[in-house]
């Protein structure tokens, strides 16, 4: 049995779906979740009640780094690109080629980009950390306005 919790933030809802144990995924707003999450309980203990807790603190600009228990549900590239995304920290930015590169292929910029429009666990791994290579925004899943936000909040600098 999964765990769903919609919470209120200053970008809008974010659903995060997972175990007891740990968060799986986070979606922005609403919208069907992967299958695999198809039934699942509402109550919120464990991982959640922390994590709840830590994005209430990032989104008042108190938590800069997240210590709840996820769970990376990916392979390949794809993990190394969200492991290596964790490394860049609060307020700072890094171009696809860069997130390339750290995952451990400077070419595959492309696939840094797919690996970040995957990412199941958006803000906690923070693919809006990620820019084009003029520092303009690129996109994100969560939308431009939501990405502006989410670094206006770390007060990271990007070309608009």
């Amino acid at each position: 049995m999964f765990i769903k919790r919609t919470m209120s933030t200053p970008i809008g809802d974010l659903v995060l779906v997972g175990t007891t144990n740990a968060v799986e995924y986070i979606r922005f707003g609403v919208g069907k979740l992967p299958v695999r999450y198809a039934g699942h309980s509402t109550e919120t203990k464990g991982a959640f009640r922390i994590a709840e807790e830590q994005l209430q603190e990032y989104f008042e600009g108190t938590r800069k780094k997240f210590s709840f228990p996820i769970e990376l549900l990916a392979s390949g590239f794809q993990r190394s690109a969200l492991i290596a995304l964790q490394k860049v920290g609060y307020g700072k930015t890094v171009s696809y080629k860069e997130l390339a590169k750290m995952a451990g292929s400077e070419k595959a910029f492309r696939a840094a980009g797919t690996a970040c429009a995957g990412n199941p666990l958006p803000i906690v791994i923070p693919c809006h950390r990620v820019l084009k290579a003029d520092g303009s925004l690129g996109g994100f899943g969560g939308g431009i306005e939501t990405k502006k936000m989410l670094l206006d909040i770390e007060q990271a600098k990007y070309r608009e």
